[in-house]
Formats: C-alpha cells, sequence, structure tokens
C-alpha cells in the first residue's frame, strides 16, 4: 500500500496539471505576399481588447492573448480575415495564408484549428446564400425556410467534436444571426404593405 501511494499522487497530479487551461491562447500567423509590420486584434464582443502583434525577424506574428471565448477580428487585414478568428485560452492556433489569395489558402493548425475551420465554413456558405431570394418569400414559406436554415445550422454544429465553449459561443451566434435576417423580412414585409 505504501508503495502504492507515490504512484496515484504522480497519477493525479498528472491529471490535474493536464486539465488545467492555460490563461492565454498562443497565436502565431505567417502571411506571404502581403507586407505587414503587425496585426491589430480587437474583440467582437470587448470593446477594451485590443491587442498589436508586432512581425518577427522571420515575418512571423506571434504573441499570448489573455482571451475569453470569443471571435476577434484583425482590423488592419480585413481582406485577409473577413470573418475574423475564434479564440479562447488554452489555445495554440497557427495561421499561414497567401495574401492574394485568401479565400483558398487560409489554413488552421493548431488547437483551435477545427473551431476555425467551421467559422471559415459557415462564413463561405453564408456568401454563397441567396438572401435574395429569401426575402422576396411569403411569409409562411419564410418561416419554413428560417426553420430550415436553422436546422441545417444546428446540424453542422458537432457538439463531440468542437469544444463545448465553442458551441455555446456558436449557439449564441447562430440565434443572433437567425434573428437578424427574421427581423430583416419583417422590415421589408411592412414595407410592402
Amino acid at each position: 500500500m505504501k508503495k502504492l501511494f507515490p504512484i496515484v499522487a504522480v497519477i493525479l497530479f498528472a491529471l490535474n496539471a493536464n486539465s488545467q487551461t492555460k490563461n492565454y491562447a498562443a497565436l502565431k500567423v505567417k502571411i506571404s505576399n502581403l507586407q505587414v509590420d503587425s496585426l491589430v486584434i480587437i474583440s467582437y464582443k470587448n470593446p477594451n481588447f485590443k491587442k498589436v502583434i508586432k512581425v518577427d525577424k522571420d515575418g512571423v506574428l506571434k504573441d499570448t492573448l489573455n482571451v475569453r471565448a470569443d471571435k476577434y477580428y484583425v482590423s488592419n487585414c480585413s481582406s485577409v480575415f473577413p470573418n475574423g478568428i475564434y479564440l479562447n485560452n488554452g489555445y495554440d492556433l497557427k495561421i499561414t495564408v497567401d495574401g492574394k489569395e485568401p479565400g483558398k489558402t487560409l489554413a488552421f493548425t493548431g488547437k483551435g484549428a477545427v473551431e476555425n475551420e467551421f467559422v471559415k465554413t459557415f462564413a463561405k456558405n453564408e456568401e454563397n446564400f441567396d438572401y435574395e431570394s429569401l426575402m422576396q418569400l411569403d411569409e409562411g414559406k419564410f418561416n419554413k425556410q428560417i426553420d430550415q436554415i436553422r436546422l441545417n445550422l444546428f446540424a453542422t454544429l458537432d457538439k463531440k467534436k468542437y469544444a463545448s465553449d465553442f458551441v455555446v459561443y456558436q449557439i449564441s451566434y447562430l440565434d443572433y444571426f437567425i434573428d437578424m435576417k427574421t427581423q430583416t423580412y419583417k422590415t421589408i414585409l411592412e414595407e410592402r404593405k
């Protein structure tokens, strides 16, 4: 029994150390074909959050950020990151992109990559959606279509694949997204009357 105690203590310590999330996110960005000396990261939720990341001698932008689960945007590179990036403490996110073809080359690796791939895919699907036709539907067909959009969006948000904080954030965002489209439709409907 005395020999077993140190082994159990080491295992418990290791599990505890592994379960603790770092209180920062590590971000490393390599942008080719775009001359920037820094990235300016700003929070969607917290207007007081602003982080400037300077390029190093190797042309890489890297730093650590103390963040809360949130979507951030890069204010001085919106053409490269039009949909922002999702960060949370504990992430070790690496991004590579070609400034000439960001839509085709934006790639994520490391912890937080799957969540950012979801954001990128959602944004691409949103770009290709025909909102003009949706806004022309009668109210019954519009409501049916919105319900289908909601189901499709939530079906892609696999709760087992993504971190729980990301799922909570995305559910909130998707609800906001649907509400925003519904309010726009109601405004158009009122104008038609």
